[in-house]
């Protein structure tokens, strides 16, 4: 297998999360990644560079992501740094030739989506996109089921992902509150991931109508992340741009019909992230905060017997149980779906294959967001072409 060399750009939450992956991938497909190293991490913070280099072993740091992007040491680069940052690095990681693995979303609107997207496919880059969700052994088991016509012709999808951490009013306005950094807020941030489900399972979007609504339209100016709260002393105050939910309808090319939520606001809700699948044959339904089994309903089982059984994912029967916990009901975490995703970005490069989902898709989710966007301002449904 070619060597890969892997450079992160972000020592934020989710650049550490993607180390996890690597060190879990390192562990859990041992054989296939042994020629893969993650090298040097960039942050513009130089202490926290330092810092995260150091605790997790990674041989360099630089506070200059320009020269993690060019070196020769570098065969794939993460881009894990807020949205308005994707299009800059993507373009100059793509223009030195390096393979290119973004966070989602890929960019703020489709225009910078559609721009980087047609760059990677000109330059020959293999390129992925993090949604991670679709890693988990339990999404690709549904996927599974719907491709072997399980539960027969798809007629419906519900999904939803809300949190609640928005509702504290005092949390500082970080970007994830400023369209000019973000796009837009609950929609491109968790909305994102039920518009990619939804493709992933049930097939293209050709309309949407949306629903969107701002409840906390002030925060206090200050550089806390998520969750985090504004410095004491004299508070200033900044105006919140995005959305705190959004709700939306969804038609299917193939004649399906679906919903979305998602919310900041949705009190006792942490990380809230369940879907269902609708068929004529049968049912599913799958909640992230069990990640490691799905109910199944199937129209042919007796009445007696008819609902929803519990099936417990996991082992050799099941996707990735191979290479993960080898036995059903063992379980899974948040970590797991980055080594997976790691894992098939660093397959695609070594065996010259496409990454799943890539650019397309996240331009794609851009072009739906967008779409909502124009929704919810004109009270209309907005078609996709």
């Amino acid at each position: 297998m070619a060597r890969v060399n892997i450079g992160i750009v972000g020592g934020g939450l989710i650049g550490r999360t993607h180390t996890v992956g690597y060190h879990m991938m390192k562990t859990f497909f041992a054989a296939e990644t042994k020629d893969v190293h993650l090298r040097m991490i960039a942050e513009r913070d130089a202490s926290l560079a330092r810092e995260t280099a150091e605790r997790l072993a990674i041989p360099e740091w630089t506070d200059d992501w320009r020269k993690l992007v060019s070196s020769d040491q570098i065969d794939l680069v993460f881009v894990c740094v807020p949205n308005d940052m994707h299009r800059e690095i993507a373009l100059e990681t793509i223009a030195n030739g390096k393979h290119i693995f973004c966070e989602k979303p890929l960019a703020r609107t489709a225009a910078e989506a559609k721009e980087i997207a047609d760059a990677a496919e000109r330059s020959g880059v293999k390129h992925g996109i993090g949604f991670n969700y679709r890693k988990a052994p339990a999404v690709q088991l549904i996927k599974r089921w719907i491709d072997e016509g399980r539960l027969g012709k798809i007629v419906g999808f519900r999904g939803s992902f809300v949190q609640d951490w928005g509702l504290d009013a005092t949390g500082a306005l970080s970007w994830r509150f400023r369209k000019e950094i973000a796009g837009s807020g609950s929609l491109g941030d968790l909305g994102s991931h039920v518009l990619d489900m939804s493709r992933f399972l049930v097939g293209e979007i050709s309309q949407v109508a949306g629903l969107l609504s701002t409840h906390i339209t002030e925060r206090p100016i200050g550089a806390g992340g998520l969750g985090h709260k504004a410095e004491g002393g004299a508070v200033k105050m900044g105006k919140v741009d995005v959305d705190d939910i959004c709700d939306v309808l969804l038609q299917f090319e193939n004649g399906a019909q679906g919903s979305l939520v998602a919310s900041r606001l949705a009190s006792g809700k942490k990380n809230h992230f369940d879907f269902e699948v609708y068929g004529m044959k049968g049912a599913v339904f799958f909640d992230w905060e069990r990640p490691n089994e799905v109910l199944l309903s199937t129209f042919d089982t007796p009445n007696e017997r008819s609902g929803f059984t519990r099936v417990l994912t996991g082992g050799f029967d099941h996707p990735y149980g191979e290479a993960l916990w080898p036995i059903q009901g063992m379980g899974i975490g948040f970590g797991e779906t980055f080594a997976v995703q790691m894992y098939e970005m660093v397959k695609a490069i070594q065996n010259d294959g496409s990454a799943n989902p890539n650019f397309r898709d996240g331009l794609r989710i851009n072009m739906l967001c967008d779409a909502i966007q124009k929704s919810a301002e004109t009270r209309e449904w907005v078609s996709l072409g």
